[in-house]
């Protein structure tokens, strides 16, 4: 969540929920779409922040994230779409219809407000009192804004909201959390679970770095117990999203070995030479991951939205795919 600045948090807060409140008029209509599944032993999985926030704390959403879905939608026609999306800032219904509008006939939203509700008392995640200018004390206002998109068939699904005694600052406003799919690949017997998370901002949050990484560092233990007792060990699974590592040394180091037995996408795997400054600017970012666990290898990467310069002209967060072989 971006930083408030010229408004008070009531004003910003009742804003955000009239908006989202509101119908969308830009949203895809239905489409139809040939049958492009694949089935040739790959799974490709994609992460992408679309920046889909409410106005005011965003402008002109509305049409850079109807020129995602037709992007998308573009690489299906072309037999390129990943296979599985994950999206982050999916908060207005602009960016919930690119699922439509691209054309995945499987969709599962994260954790809502009303998850949030019920996920512990108001946030206090230091020794100072909870912070009502920081939107700490009004509660969550929107949804985690949290989407999973598969051409795959969702099987079966968990979500988790983060406990308010893990948030700091504007992202209390939100229900952060995680969510996982168990998604059927063609061809495989066992199921493969695919996570999906977006964590507390550090500056952007509005409060101290300190109080924003003790949240931070929270959260990480709590996505480490939910894979746990969610997801059997032996059990292919995919973890992804807008962590907010960044280069913080605190940070980097209490989300190290966040997937045991796992490794890092983004760090590991090649790309095409004319995407070289895409995944180097994802790379130094550090903020969007992709972890991965247990039969597949990991073949290649690639930025189907980027454009060869490490920026992203409808978000502030360039989307990679990464793209596995399962054995």
């Amino acid at each position: 969540m971006k930083s408030l600045t010229k408004m008070s948090l009531a004003t910003a807060a009742a804003v955000v929920v009239l908006n989202l409140s509101k119908p969308s008029p830009a949203a895809a209509p239905e489409r139809p779409f040939a049958a492009s599944v694949r089935d040739d032993g790959t799974l490709s999985v994609m992460t992408y922040n679309v920046k889909g926030l409410p106005f005011p704390l965003a402008y002109g959403r509305a049409e850079a994230l109807g020129q995602i879905g037709e992007r998308l939608r573009k690489l299906r026609r072309a037999g390129r779409q990943p296979d599985v999306i994950l999206l982050q800032e999916a908060f207005i219904p602009e960016a919930k219809a690119i699922a439509r509008q691209a054309g995945y006939a499987h969709v599962l939203l994260g954790p809502d407000v009303k998850d949030a509700a019920g996920s512990g008392p108001a946030a206090d995640v230091s020794a100072n009192k909870a912070s009502w200018s920081r939107g700490e004390t009004v509660g969550p206002q929107v949804d985690s804004g949290l989407v999973i998109l598969s051409d795959h068939p969702i099987v079966k699904a968990s979500r988790m909201a983060f406990s308010r005694t893990m948030c700091a600052g504007f992202d209390c406003l939100a229900s952060k959390g995680v969510v996982i799919a168990w998604i059927a690949v063609p061809g495989r017997n066992a199921l493969v679970a695919i996570a999906d998370t977006h964590l507390n901002s550090r500056k952007a949050s509005g409060v101290p770095i300190a109080r924003a990484n003790l949240a931070f560092s929270r959260q990480v233990a709590a996505i480490r117990g939910f894979l746990r007792r969610q997801v059997d060990p032996h059990t292919d699974l995919i973890v992804g999203g807008d962590f907010n590592i960044g280069q913080d040394a605190q940070r980097v180091l209490a989300a190290r070995d966040l997937l045991a037995g796992g490794q890092e996408a983004v760090q590991a795997a090649d790309c095409a030479p004319d995407q070289q400054a895409d995944i180097a600017a994802i790379r130094a970012r550090n903020k969007d991951k992709l972890y991965y666990r247990g039969r597949m290898r990991l073949r290649s990467l690639d930025v189907p939205l980027g454009n060869g310069t490490g920026e992203d002209a409808f978000s502030d967060h360039l989307g990679y795919v990464a793209h596995y072989q399962m054995s």
